[in-house]
């Protein structure tokens, strides 16, 4: 135990990240693709779960950024495009993760669109699956939702949101 403990204390010691381990929503999420790089934190503040999304391209022309209330602006060079209000919702009893979002787009046409995402924690709290349960009244089920996966790439979030922090 006192060879692992020193070991672990040697490779943080190096700059190496830290190790990410299973601590259920909570934490930093990434997807991304060569254009852009979409982020999900979770954090746990007075027993409540708060989500905050942030999407932007590499070229830092588009963006998604939002507060850890769940409201959100898209942007395009400037511009608005769209906002969002995301309530999230934390069964305590099933354990399930989801949120609501009202999108209301400003361009090219004024549009309004309602969906609700589920989230589940796989993989032994690697891989965050967010699924779309319903669209627009639509409800999907199984493999017929629209789903999408993030990796862990942090146990705790960056510029966490006042209050208790656990």
């Amino acid at each position: 135990m006192r060879k692992l403990l020193l070991t672990l204390a040697m490779l943080s010691s190096c700059g190496l990240p830290p190790m990410i381990s299973d601590t259920g929503f909570r934490g930093t999420w990434s997807r991304g693709n060569d254009r852009n790089v979409s982020i999900v934190a979770i954090a746990e503040v007075d027993g409540r779960l708060m989500f905050r999304w942030t999407k932007r391209s590499f070229d830092r022309k588009f963006t998604i950024l939002c507060d850890w209330e769940g409201r959100c602006e898209e942007r395009l060079n400037g511009k608005l495009l769209a906002t969002y209000a995301i309530i999230t919702r934390y069964d305590t009893h099933s354990g399930a993760l989801s949120t609501e979002t009202l999108e209301e787009r400003v361009v090219p046409d004024k549009q309004t669109f309602r969906y609700t995402d589920v989230m589940e924690v796989k993989d032994g709290g690697r891989t965050l699956w967010n699924f779309t349960s319903e669209r627009e009244g639509q409800h999907y089920d199984g493999t017929a939702r629209p789903m999408r996966s993030f990796t862990k790439i942090a146990n705790s979030v960056a510029d966490p949101p006042r209050g208790g922090l656990r």
